[in-house]
């Protein structure tokens, strides 16, 4: 039976459905795309893959268009937001073959109704880590570029963890220090602040940060309760650091924050550790440091025991590199 996709709009259903996704995440929710659509001013189709009756797959994809020339994207771009794409409903077991044919026929007729629907010159995607099956994508020409992030496995105790890290990062976390500070789990001000220290910390290093704190506050305060996370380390009751999380499914991402700070205590490695128990309290199974791309970067995650987890950047091959970077340009 082959598969149809329609767009579901009820929130609620949506909701249900992403529920039952093998590979969801915080921007998945109904409400996360809502956000998204009105800060990259773009609209939101709220795909879902039907096999008869039954839902196979979502699939949520934004077109923007500027004059003549429409564009697809998964997540939209300039929002900082590292996964989006599809994922199968993670309903029953199946074995290997009828696992591979559902997802082509679910991938195939998802691009059938975008091209059908909206004709985009070109579409590009980033997967959720997990959703590790992109073949459909290349057999449909598009090129297919790995992209890695580091999970650490919250499903050991926490001495077991702790165990794993780095002798600096034991060091940083388990250190007595001659400073009053406190680790928690903050207000959507403390989110707010969390962004304005990551934007002035890239305006040192001369590099442009397209986030607006309204876009973080927003979700804070559209997204369920324990969605977005806030957390911040204070020195004498003032801010001194800290990142915001993102919680859905089993898996907490620490998606903004850890810029450098000229603290005399290591922030960035308090924050983490505590983020970490947090998660662990909850019953996460995994803290997603969001990125391993950077080699600077990934000097510091990797100290926290991560696992190399890698997804895909996929875009239509019929377009080149000028001329997707010509038509970001006049899509910003």
């Amino acid at each position: 039976m082959s598969i149809e996709v329609r767009t579901v709009d009820d929130a609620d259903r949506w909701n249900e459905l992403v529920a039952d996704a093998a590979n969801p995440t915080a921007f998945h929710l109904a409400e996360g795309l809502d956000v998204l659509a009105e800060y990259a001013d773009a609209d939101c189709h709220h795909l879902v893959g039907f096999k008869g009756k039954e839902p196979v797959g979502v699939f949520p994809v934004f077109t923007m268009s500027k004059g003549p020339v429409t564009a697809a994207f998964s997540p939209p771009p300039d929002l900082k937001v590292h996964y989006l794409g599809p994922s199968l409903l993670d309903r029953q077991e199946m074995k290997r073959r009828r696992r591979d044919k559902r997802n082509r026929r679910f991938v195939d007729a998802c691009l059938d109704w975008l091209n059908e629907e909206h004709d985009p010159k070109f579409t590009t995607l980033l997967t959720p880590p997990g959703y590790d099956d992109v073949r459909p994508f290349v057999w449909q020409e598009f090129d297919a570029k790995p992209r890695y992030t580091y999970l650490v496995d919250l499903t050991r105790d926490r001495e077991e963890l702790l165990s794993a890290f780095s002798s600096d990062a034991r060091r940083n976390v388990s250190n007595n220090y001659d400073v009053a500070y406190t680790l928690e789990e903050g207000t959507v001000e403390d989110a707010a602040r969390v962004v304005e220290q990551v934007r002035a910390r890239h305006e040192e290093q001369g590099e442009p940060f397209p986030l607006s704190t309204e876009f973080v506050t927003d979700l804070y305060e559209r997204l369920p309760d324990g969605v977005v996370r806030p957390y911040v380390c204070r020195i004498d009751g003032e801010f001194a650091g800290g990142s915001v999380v993102l919680e859905y499914g089993d898996t907490s991402v620490c998606w903004l924050g850890g810029a450098k700070t000229d603290s005399e205590i290591p922030v960035n490695d308090l924050v983490d550790w505590h983020c970490c128990v947090e998660a662990m309290d909850r019953g996460q199974s995994a803290y997603d440091l969001a990125g391993a791309n950077n080699a600077r970067i990934a000097g510091y995650k990797a100290k926290f025991a991560p696992d190399l987890v890698s997804y895909y950047r996929l875009q239509n091959a019929s377009r080149t590199m000028s001329a997707l970077s010509k038509l970001y340009s006049r899509l910003k």
